[in-house]
């Protein structure tokens, strides 16, 4: 909550590391190999020409672990936001759950799974190389989302939540411990700053008060954990609309009693609204983001009228790092995401001093 010389870039860069690069994610990798070198070069080349401010030292793939479950990635030449999975999760009947389970007790995040491995080697190796200068940040996925992408097909994992919870939560529990063992690894291999923890799910797919049951008990365990082991904080980036009356409270109660040090929300959810219902109503910094739909289509000039437009409604701009509404897109091209970057940090220098529309 103190002023830097700029505003920070968060941009979440994945799969657009590759394309950037001109490769594709199965050229780059498959079920039983990762190509750890490539993946380090192409983040700190991207890191290089782009100069955000905040780094993933890794590709990350919302469907890690996997194979350790049970079941298999898949890998498309076209663009794809992350590698696919097929549609039998290792969960198809409940009746597969406890073979599930006994698979998972004897894997391990750090061996079991190749592309796991192959990332925790691409961490040490860019750490190495801008681990001193650089925030190099931890990801993992909360417990409903984490067993939503391990475990279940999303319309029979909700369909668990409503009609058989205690499974569900079940599967929330172990998808939790699952997604900390795999934080540490990160951790140990070279991570030196807070854990961005993604809620896809949110408030879109379940409700509030499902979030509640399924995933805040999960959310403060993991603040508490990496708080007391790693001394450092959780960013929460969470989907959902949460200007409703219900979004509302759950979000009060998240931010007053979880312990996270930040917010990353959606694109329902303009840079005057988290100024006022985020930063300034708790006192937690909190990502502005911009359409990363915008930022793929560019032209340069439209982005750079966006970030202005932005960042004329947050006053002092105190407690804000910019960040796209998801992830940089991967068909995202190198010109326009250094537009946006260049645009945020030219324009966000402090004081800020673009003209007002509070």
């Amino acid at each position: 909550m103190k002023a830097p010389d700029y505003m920070p870039v968060w941009p979440r860069a994945m799969s657009q590391i590759i394309y950037g690069m001109g490769w594709t994610l199965a050229e780059v990798m498959g079920n039983d190999w990762y190509d750890s070198g490539k993946f380090a070069a192409a983040i700190l080349q991207s890191l290089k020409k782009i100069d955000y401010d905040v780094v993933l030292p890794a590709y990350i793939d919302s469907t890690f672990g996997i194979t350790a479950a049970g079941g298999r990635y898949v890998f498309t030449d076209r663009f794809g936001y992350f590698a696919g999975f097929l549609p039998d999760k290792p969960v198809k009947n409940i009746s597969d759950w406890s073979r599930v389970q006994k698979r998972l007790a004897h894997a391990n995040v750090r061996n079991s799974d190749p592309l796991m491995r192959g990332a925790l080697e691409t961490i040490r190796n860019v750490s190495s190389v801008v681990g001193k200068t650089t925030p190099l940040v931890g990801t993992g996925y909360l417990a409903s989302t984490a067993a939503m992408m391990l475990f279940r097909s999303s319309d029979d994992f909700i369909n668990d939540m409503i009609n058989r919870p205690e499974f569900a939560n079940e599967m929330c529990r172990v998808a939790a411990d699952w997604t900390m063992d795999w934080i540490r690894a990160q951790y140990e291999a070279g991570v030196n700053s807070v854990t961005f923890l993604i809620d896809t799910m949110g408030i879109n797919m379940m409700s509030p008060l499902m979030g509640e049951r399924f995933n805040f008990h999960y959310l403060c365990e993991t603040v508490d954990r990496i708080g007391k082991e790693f001394n450092q904080g959780v960013w929460l980036h969470i989907h959902g609309n949460m200007k409703t009356t219900m979004g509302k409270r759950y979000l009060e109660k998240i931010v007053e009693q979880s312990g996270i040090e930040g917010l990353h929300l959606d694109k329902s959810h303009s840079p005057r609204w988290i100024k006022k219902n985020v930063i300034d109503r708790f006192g937690i910094p909190a990502c502005i983001v911009l359409d990363c739909h915008k930022i793929a289509a560019g032209p340069a000039s439209k982005i750079e009228a966006l970030v202005k437009d932005s960042l004329t409604y947050i006053d002092d701009g105190l407690g804000t790092m910019m960040a796209p509404c998801c992830h940089v897109l991967p068909y995202t091209s190198n010109e326009n995401f250094k537009a946006w970057v260049d645009a945020t940090h030219e324009q966000g220098v402090h004081p800020l001093q673009c003209d007002r529309k509070l």
